[in-house]
């Protein structure tokens, strides 16, 4: 499958699960609360679940120690995204909070979703490079469930904190790095049960932010002049930067691609499910949502076109 039909049918089927989302919303179907109960579902169970399954899996010595220039790699360009978005939100807002909501958003792309199903789509679901794309997502999502996440969540006294880190999410990233790093006995039904639930997470994930969407007017949502901003950076801007360079550094191909994937895809849904969660407002999260969603159908292609590894 080419790269272009690949994030088609990956958008389409993104899309497909907002559209239902927001059809439920606008012809009310749905009660008005469920964008609330559905992102407490998301934060305190499927999205547990997506990591512990993500990091019992992958994150085992033998991984690590075959695949550790990925993760250095990997480690790099991150500490560039995260320095870049520091920057960058203290000019889109004022707000403390929303400095946050955009500092995530251009730190972080739907590197698991879209990223993982666009490789597994272009080389086959055995394949050596989707392996080595796995290992070199393990740091963006040590990181997105750990400091990420802690940034979306809430704080009376808008400064850092402990207690921001003791959610759900970030407690399953020690038990899937404690039960991939050590042999413990695994049992089916267990395994099964935490495999299942983490299958439900991205289609749950893409009702409830299309249920945020039939919350607005789309027109309010694509008059934000930030959301064009924080697209255009985290779309174009990070991945052409970090690909320029690691071409100047002469890194290997497998390397470059990787990056790409992780850092090519459209914004993640974390901006609208964990603000709802906690009772704020994810209107600019579902707007960053929708329209990074958009523009990538033609922005991933493109970038693999120019820098020659369609």
């Amino acid at each position: 499958m080419s790269i272009f039909s690949s994030v088609i049918f990956r958008i389409a089927v993104l899309f497909s699960f907002i559209l239902i989302g927001f059809i439920l919303c606008r012809f009310k179907l749905l009660p008005q609360e469920t964008s609330v109960v559905f992102s407490k579902l998301e934060n305190k169970i499927l999205m547990p679940a997506v990591v512990i399954n993500t990091f019992r899996t992958n994150c085992t010595v033998k991984n690590i120690t075959e695949k550790w220039n990925f993760i250095v790699y990997s480690v790099a360009v991150l500490l560039f995204c995260i320095i870049t978005a520091y920057i960058v939100s203290r000019f889109l807002s004022k707000d403390s909070y929303m400095q946050k909501v955009y500092r995530y958003s251009i730190a972080v792309s739907n590197f698991g979703f879209v990223g993982t199903a666009m490789v597994s789509g272009i080389y086959g679901a055995d394949s050596i490079e989707l392996f080595d794309y796995l290992m070199f997502t393990l740091p963006l999502n040590m990181f997105t469930y750990s400091l990420g996440i802690a940034w979306l969540v809430p704080e009376e006294q808008n400064k850092f904190s402990f207690k921001s880190f003791l959610n759900p999410i970030f407690v399953s990233l020690f038990i899937g790095a404690i039960l991939g790093l050590f042999s413990f006995p695994k049992f089916k039904f267990v395994t099964e049960i935490i495999s299942s639930a983490a299958d439900c997470m991205s289609p749950i994930a893409m009702i409830l932010t299309g249920f945020v969407i039939g919350q607005y007017k789309l027109l309010s949502l694509l008059k934000q002049k930030n959301t064009y901003i924080v697209a255009a950076i985290r779309l174009v801007a990070i991945p052409a930067a970090a690909v320029l360079v690691l071409e100047l550094l002469n890194t290997p191909s497998e390397i470059i691609v990787a990056t790409l994937c992780a850092h090519a895809m459209p914004l993640g849904l974390n901006t609208v499910i964990i603000p709802s969660a906690y009772g704020k407002n994810p209107e600019t999260g579902a707007g960053m949502a929708l329209v990074s969603q958009l523009c990538s159908v033609v922005t991933i292609p493109l970038l693999f076109y120019i820098f020659g590894y369609a």
